[in-house]
């Protein structure tokens, strides 16, 4: 991100004016034109060898056609090379002489296709990297400097104010005595995920990932109109009677172009939920940012790629999630496979997160309560040597857990244990737990704790081909005079017509689990 960029810009040389806009978490939108009909693109800045660099491709608007037609057109993008200072931003055009000189004096391999008189470069990310990086300062490769004049040069640069007198108190354990329910009802016709945060002794919010939306008055999955949204919430209400009130959002409810709340504004990737938790009055969403997988075949089942993790925060989660105002906070040092973000622990000054390395051990990071907010301020790690060390240094990390991911860790004071609820592998029929009695162990090992019916052959839910996963625990639903915990988990399968014809998959199951 640059500092300042937001609002409006100057071009003399074309008496145009031109906006940046953020949006998502690392990223801008920019847009000149006439307000009806803008030209609008995604602008992201890279650097590259200590340089900097504004990467431009267009944004083609839902008014155009139809899903169908807008699928026909390839996105494709335009590299400048950047000077700013102060309230002066150059844009170096890619100059397509140089680069045609160079694939035809150059025998090396040198990745293009030709699209009418053009030349369109077909190297992969890290490709294009390496050959800008090697080249960048070769003389005529960007040229054509064009000058952007800022119009806002009486904005003072906000300073964010952190408090650091401020304590943040240990999280208090909220209980409730009703239990979840997810009716397919208003248009929600399943998802999963789902992501369990109370907010009161009468209230929790659920919060899913993938999810079949449909409009008001669709009675099943079998009717026409189902879309799928990458995010949506549940409002829970515990009753008087014992009962449960469920009330299902997304942005743009009922329509033809229904939306997630959790909106990245990109096509290059989506949010998923992995967590949740309240600090002071604010809710923060831990958000997985999910794209597309390069080269997987038209059958592949995990056919995405985590490519990051997003902090949503919401500073009004008392008022109906469709109207939330959402900060998105970039968390830019953790990614699939050496570092997938697990289960969290809010425990007093501290924020802590489990951290999977290749799905085959877990280490332990934390960061204080009062800089979450603050990207800049590094985590800290558990490190070899059983002290807390500021970075993440992987080669020095403690492994916490030998052993797959973790999807929960509450603590039970009764039985003065931690209680970690372990991810399901693929294809496992069984839910697993561990117990510790301190966050950095030494922690059990895997508990089988409950025989998932769905997978498991002989069943009267068993369907063929049906996987499950991301058990996790509701703390909130804890019976803690019985000793019983309240998990939900996911169920999914590869055929979709099972899925339509069968509305316990794909809507999450709810089970209670005695501890002994």
């Amino acid at each position: 991100m640059i500092p300042n960029l937001e609002g409006k810009w100057n071009i003399p040389a074309f008496n145009m004016t031109i906006s940046f806009l953020k949006k998502g978490d690392n990223f801008y939108i920019l847009k000149y034109g006439s307000e009806k009909n803008p030209s609008t693109f995604e602008a992201v800045f890279v650097k590259i060898k200590n340089e900097l660099y504004l990467d431009l491709n267009g944004v083609m608007s839902h008014s155009i056609g139809d899903e169908d037609y807008r699928n026909t057109f390839l996105t494709t993008h335009s590299l400048y090379k950047i000077r700013l200072n102060k309230d002066t931003l150059q844009l170096y055009e890619t100059n397509y002489s140089w680069f045609f000189n160079y694939a035809i004096k150059n025998i090396m391999l040198f990745k293009y296709e030709w699209v009418k008189n053009a030349m369109l470069l077909t190297y992969n990310t890290d490709e294009l990297q390496s050959f800008i990086a090697k080249h960048n300062n070769e003389p005529g490769i960007f040229e054509n400097p064009l000058t952007l004049i800022s119009n806002h040069l009486d904005v003072t640069e906000k300073s964010k104010l952190i408090n650091h007198a401020s304590e943040a108190k240990s999280s208090t354990v909220i209980s409730q005595t009703c239990s979840p329910q997810f009716p397919l009802k208003d248009g929600w016709f399943g998802g999963d995920g789902d992501v369990s945060v109370p907010i009161n002794a009468t209230t929790t919010l659920f919060i899913f990932s993938d999810t079949w939306v449909g409009t008001k008055n669709q009675q099943s999955r079998m009717e026409p109109g189902m879309k799928m949204v990458s995010n949506s919430v549940a409002v829970e209400t515990c009753l008087p009677s014992g009962e449960t009130d469920v009330k299902y959002f997304w942005n743009n409810m009922h329509s033809e172009n229904p939306e997630p709340i959790f909106k990245s504004f990109t096509k290059r990737y989506k949010y998923w939920v992995s967590g949740a938790f309240m600090i002071n009055d604010n809710l923060y969403v831990l958000l997985e940012k999910v794209g597309t997988k390069l080269g997987a075949s038209p059958t592949e089942i995990f056919n995405f790629s985590l490519l990051g993790y997003t902090l949503a925060k919401i500073s009004n989660p008392a008022v109906v999630p469709d109207r939330w105002n959402i900060e998105y906070i970039p968390i830019p040092d953790f990614g699939n496979p050496s570092l997938g973000i697990g289960a969290h622990v809010k425990l007093e000054n501290y924020i802590y997160f489990f951290i999977s390395r290749h799905d085959k051990a877990q280490v332990l990071v934390r960061k204080q309560l009062d800089f979450i907010d603050i990207s800049e301020k590094p985590f800290e790690y558990f490190a070899l040597n059983k002290t807390w060390k500021e970075g993440l240094d992987t080669n020095d990390m403690d492994t916490i857990v030998n052993g797959f991911r973790n999807t929960t860790v509450n603590y039970h004071p009764e039985m003065k244990q931690w209680v970690m609820i372990c991810d399901i592998k693929f294809l496992d029929n069984k839910i697993k737990m561990r117990t510790a009695s301190a966050l950095t162990g030494p922690w059990s090992d895997e508990i089988d704790i409950y025989e998932i019916p769905e997978v498991t052959t002989g069943n009267s839910s068993y369907t063929e081909s049906n996987f499950c996963y991301l058990p996790r625990e509701c703390i909130q639903n804890y019976d803690s005079k019985k000793h019983v915990m309240l998990l939900t988990y996911d169920i999914n399968n590869p055929d979709f017509s099972k899925i339509n014809a069968n509305p316990k998959i794909y809507t999450p199951k709810v089970i209670r689990i005695q501890l002994n």
